[in-house]
């Protein structure tokens, strides 16, 4: 099949920018398993690359030739521009200057990011009306095989899923996250309206496309993007209504829109009302995750980011903390609470508007919503002008409305961000006629050529993918292998030497990546002492990482998790050389990164684990106990707590620590219940340890573990199986027979195959035959244990638990 020549551009250097644009669409498919990050790393420097090819061939295009530049009716460009100085400006004055212009593999923003993002916008405005077409089908094709695949995995996810009462897992497709891959979808959304309302030859096609798109949309169970559909939805409804004064029928989008948002509102309530009624389980799990939301439960960890931000922005209110640097403002402003919730560690503050409010400072948060601002005036431009019809209006001032609504609650992405500029430089073209590009017709004579910027322009082209491209892949590719480590020593260390030497800026977590791998390590470090070329490779090792740490926190000085990661690898390296020296700044290192973040509380008990190894038990019990007031509701510093008191021989108030864990639903080491359970009998104490023993089974496998009917699918250590076996004997001895009996149902759910003993057990209990237990320290027959030994080794390990000694 022949394509006419009529509607391929004519060759020139625009017919390149347009196939630049066009490749560097295809970022969402762009996936690298050998990447640290593979859904981040690999797109982002595929989109960079293809964006400065782009602007240095427009660059050599206005150097020959009879062409310039013309900006100077540009609200939106200029708009970007500000924001990207702003940005750069409040980089400048970060405490993480370097995260702030480049970011970090996990997330590639920064000032960096949005210059790319600016160059995009601008090589966007050199197309004219007529080259749109391939860009935004470009666009939608690729957003239509990202939506088929998102429906293809929820099929898959289906089909696994057996259980008619299970939720399916939201879809994820090639973006990795399904909460940004609804922020994609929603964009490629408006792609689809705004195609449909100016294309009426293939109007219908364009509608069965949005539609697929919004079913993959459904698929990635993001609340947020479904919120913002809605809002979208009602607010371009009205625009429409309002402006097609002429149709009987122009109430109908709106009213499509309400009815929408009323049945999401419904549905809701009635989730809400009815959570487990059967219909509850037929609507889609978007709409039951959006009405089990509760800001005072789970969703806590995002008001949580919002508050720090806030705090944030009173801590340097002008021009923040800088860009990327979230993690600084939520180190400083840290809540403990967030450990019964989520994860610790937060980079986003998931509130888009907050966290440039809190990173680039009031004048940041003004340059960013002047973006918005001047998109707002350019559709009235647009409109007014007649270069708009009001379909296209609405579908373009929803998608705005959607997309803030959406960053609400989220961040910017490259996938959806680049589909953002992209729809922004298309309302640009419809505000002002033509391209930025003006071209003088006639002949060249009097073109000035600019030989001197052209080859400027080539060589920042090679500095740029050489210094920002190949670099930092080949430093990912480095962190990626270190990170799996499958293959042999020698081949891992030799990377640690490539990340050493390397200038690559995006370097947040590589010496945390080589500080993790040295300590998986501690097995092996005895033996590695002894065979030199292990110890020189070790040697090595270690003198890297620490010239990478030194690097690191020299860039980013209040970054509190840099000072405890290295602080363990000078921990290794004490344990290493036998060096207290290296002990001692380990120490400094977790006092700093106190300091740094007084609520988290990792470097207090890698601190307070310094000082119970050192048996320095009175410094450990001061540190721990600062970590519980950090949060009294948390049960892990008052489990660590206990131990420095069982060092330090204090048993009493160990015993209080280890009651009050497990009644916050901490559960530890089994060893340390068995320790302070044996010390409790060794007194006679026996109703006190057998309440502890009782309460640790119960608090680490809930309430199933007294009912002889359930049984425990799970695997059960050993030192289990010797306290389940114990305990009922143990509430014997102290006269509680019913307790002993309730206990002894323990066994049987652990073992199913020991309900012939707890039955005897059983029965002389409540017979008063007792005298073949007294003496007895288990259940299981540990008396003939030699016996056992071949046939029965469970039992045997489980015997010999409570015959060591303390």
């Amino acid at each position: 099949m022949r394509i006419s020549r009529a509607l391929l551009p004519e060759p020139s250097w625009r017919t390149a920018v347009i196939a630049l644009l066009i490749v560097s669409l295809l970022v969402p498919v762009v996936v690298g398993s050998a990447f640290f990050f593979p859904y981040v790393v690999p797109r982002n420097l595929f989109f960079r690359a293809f964006v400065e090819v782009g602007v240095a061939a427009l660059v050599l295009a206005l150097c020959f030739g009879q062409r310039t530049l013309d900006l100077h009716d540009e609200p939106i460009f200029w708009s970007l521009v500000l924001f990207l100085a702003v940005a750069t400006l409040s980089a400048l004055f970060s405490p993480a200057r370097t995260h702030s212009f480049f970011g970090d593999f996990e997330r590639m923003g920064g000032v960096w990011a949005w210059l790319h993002l600016v160059l995009f916008f601008l090589l966007l405005r050199t197309l004219r009306d007529e080259d749109w077409g391939w860009v935004l089908n470009a666009a939608l094709a690729v957003g239509l095989f990202v939506s088929v695949s998102t429906i293809v995995e929820h099929s898959q996810l289906a089909s696994a899923t057996h259980a008619t009462d299970t939720i399916v897992a939201a879809s994820s497709s090639t973006i990795g996250n399904s909460g940004l891959l609804a922020a994609y979808l929603l964009m490629n959304i408006a792609l689809a309206g705004y195609l449909a309302s100016t294309n009426l030859r293939f109007r219908l096609l364009y509608v069965a496309g949005g539609g697929m798109i919004l079913l993959a949309l459904i698929y990635a169970e993001n609340r947020s993007s479904i919120i913002g559909l809605a809002l979208g939805a009602m607010v371009g409804g009205v625009i429409f209504a309002t402006l097609s004064t002429a149709s009987r029928k122009r109430w109908i989008a709106p009213a499509v829109a309400m009815i929408l948002a009323a049945g999401i509102a419904g549905i809701s309530a009635g989730i809400r009302a009815y959570p487990t009624s059967g219909v509850t389980r037929h609507v889609p799990t978007v709409l039951q995750r959006f009405a089990l939301t509760n800001p005072d439960g789970p969703d806590e960890s995002r008001t949580m980011q919002w508050r720090a931000a806030i705090d944030g922005f009173r801590d340097r209110p002008l021009l923040g903390y800088g860009l990327e640097n979230h993690n600084l403002v939520w180190s400083a402003h840290f809540n403990p609470g967030i450990y019964k919730i989520d994860t610790d560690i937060y980079d986003r503050t998931h509130n888009q508007f907050l966290e440039v409010l809190s990173t680039a400072g009031l004048v940041g948060a003004v340059a960013f919503l002047g973006i918005w601002l001047a998109i707002a005036v350019t559709l009235v431009r647009a409109y007014r002008a007649g270069r708009l019809s009001g379909p296209a209006l609405a579908v373009l001032s929803g998608l705005q409305i959607a997309y803030a609504t959406y960053l609400f609650f989220w961040f910017v992405d490259l996938n959806s961000t680049m589909l953002w500029i992209l729809i922004a430089a298309l309302i640009a073209s419809r505000g002002t006629v033509g391209s930025v590009v003006l071209e003088k017709s006639g002949d060249a004579e009097g073109a000035v050529a600019r030989p001197w910027l052209a080859f400027a322009s080539l060589v920042g082209l090679a500095a740029a993918l050489y210094g920002e491209g190949y670099t930092p892949l080949r430093a990912s590719q480095a962190l990626a292998r270190i990170d799996s480590h499958s293959g042999a020593l020698d081949q891992t260390l030799s990377e640690f030497e490539v990340l050493a030497n390397s200038r690559t800026r995006q370097t947040a977590h590589t010496p945390m990546i080589m500080s993790q791998f040295v300590g998986s390590l501690r097995p092996r470090l005895r033996e590695a002492q002894s065979d030199s070329s292990e110890r020189r490779m070790l040697d090595r090792a270690f003198a890297e990482s620490f010239a990478v740490f030194a690097r690191e926190i020299h860039r980013d000085t209040l970054n509190d998790r840099l000072y405890t990661h290295e602080a363990g690898l000078l921990s290794e390296a004490a344990l290493f050389y036998g060096s207290e020296s290296y002990q001692q700044q380990a120490i400094d290192a977790l006092h700093r990164a106190i300091d740094l973040s007084p609520h988290r509380i990792e470097q207090r008990l890698a601190l307070a684990g310094i000082y119970s190894r050192r048996r320095d038990y009175e410094r450990a019990i001061v540190v721990l106990s600062d970590a519980v007031k950090s949060d009294p509701q948390l049960g892990q510093p008052r489990f660590s707590l206990a131990q420095a008191y069982i060092g330090a021989g204090q048993s009493d108030s160990a015993l209080a620590m280890l009651e009050s864990a497990l009644s916050l639903g901490y559960v530890g080491a089994p060893e340390t219940y068995l320790s302070m359970g044996k010390r409790l009998e060794f007194s006679g104490r026996n109703t006190a340890a057998a309440r502890l023993y009782s309460d640790y089974l119960e608090a680490k496998y809930t309430e199933a573990v007294w009912d002889r009917s359930e049984t425990i699918d799970r695997p059960i250590p050993t030192a289990d199986i010797a306290v389940a076996a114990h305990l009922p004997l143990l509430y014997m001895r102290v006269s509680e027979s019913e307790l002993a009996i309730k206990t002894a149902a323990a066994l049987s759910a652990f073992d199913p195959t020991r309900a012939t003993i707890v039955d005897r057990f059983v029965s002389d209990v409540g017979s008063r035959r007792r005298g073949n237990w007294v003496a007895r320290i288990s259940l299981l027959p540990c008396t003939t244990a030699r016996a056992i030994r071949s046939k029965d080794p469970i039992a045997l390990g489980a015997c010999g638990v409570f015959r060591r000694k303390l």
